[in-house]
Parts: C-alpha cells; sequence; structure tokens
C-alpha cells in the first residue's frame, strides 16, 4: 500500500486549519468572558479580584478536563 503524499499534505493542511479555527473559537469565548468582568461596575476591588480567580478556577477546570481526555485518548 502506498501512501499519496499530496493526500497526506491536504489532510495535514485541513486538520491544522480547523485546529487554528476551533482555537479562535475558544480564545473569542475567553475574551468575551474577560469583557463582561471589564464592563461591570464594581464597588470595590475584591469584587473584581472575586471575578478573575472565578474566570481562572474556570479555565483550569477545563484544561484539567481537556488533559485527562488526552490522556486516556493515548
Amino acid at each position: 500500500m502506498e501512501v499519496d503524499h499530496k493526500m497526506i499534505r491536504e489532510l495535514q493542511k485541513k486538520f491544522e486549519f480547523e485546529m487554528n479555527k476551533r482555537e479562535i473559537e475558544i480564545t473569542e469565548n475567553w475574551r468575551k468572558e474577560l469583557e463582561l468582568i471589564y464592563k461591570k461596575k464594581y464597588e470595590n476591588l475584591n469584587g473584581l479580584l472575586n471575578d478573575i480567580k472565578m474566570l481562572m478556577e474556570r479555565m483550569t477546570n477545563r484544561t484539567t478536563i481537556l488533559t485527562r481526555i488526552v490522556k486516556e485518548g493515548m
């Protein structure tokens, strides 16, 4: 069975395109979350820090879940 190098390059290109597209969607989602925090009116610094901490915890939880999924897939 011979490997078609042109097909492999096309598949790699499509894969990279889809990965970049997904990364844009993810980055845009987190930017929107941060923008909500930025636009919110806080009475004191503790409220702002709490919202930032909650966002960071959500990001950490998501990273942990994805890392576990990747390890299980190997």
